[in-house]
């Protein structure tokens, strides 16, 4: 097996090393993992607009239609510079695909530019008190009530919601 870079991810890694020098905010490397201020958002959109987000989406969404390697790569020049990622996360490798997959041609045109942009950032929310992400230990439960179904339980905990303040208040006009 050979893991050198090819020629054309050479380049890639060049092209992608040179962006992240001239773009990269001067506070991010060091930083914590916990991260999600302006600047992160910045860097975000900074990311969508060069085509950096969705690097494997197919292009008729937005993507780069890139090989995977180049995902690879990508996510090897970010930790290498100590860069924070794009913080749509969940929407890039979660809704994002599901919705390229199963939406409608409307909710393709609604969400996926503003996945990519950082316009839109997605949560996920799945877990319950005392269960942590396992579903095994699930709580909330259903019940047939013949025309329609009632759910009891309660979720605590989701993931990125806490960015709703710092989206609604750096909208692009």
């Amino acid at each position: 097996m050979e893991l050198r870079d090819t020629p054309e991810e050479a380049a890639f890694r060049d092209e992608l090393r040179e962006f992240i020098a001239q773009n990269l905010p001067g506070a991010s490397p060091g930083r914590s993992a916990r991260r999600f201020d302006d600047t992160d958002l910045d860097w975000s959109r900074k990311l969508g607009a060069a085509g950096y987000a969705g690097l494997t989406w197919p292009k008729e969404y937005g993507g780069a239609g890139a090989p995977y390697a180049h995902q690879a790569i990508y996510l090897e020049e970010l930790a290498r510079a100590e860069a924070p990622s794009h913080l749509g996360v969940i929407g890039l490798g979660m809704a994002g695909p599901t919705i390229i997959t199963w939406g409608t041609p409307e909710q393709k045109e609604r969400y996926l530019a503003k996945i990519l942009s950082a316009e839109h950032i997605w949560c996920q929310g799945f877990s319950e008190p005392d269960a942590g992400s396992d579903l095994a230990a699930a709580r909330t439960r259903i019940e047939d009530k013949g025309d329609h179904f009632l759910v009891n339980g309660q979720k605590v905990w989701s993931s990125f919601a806490h960015n709703r303040r710092l989206l609604h208040s750096r909208r692009p006009r």
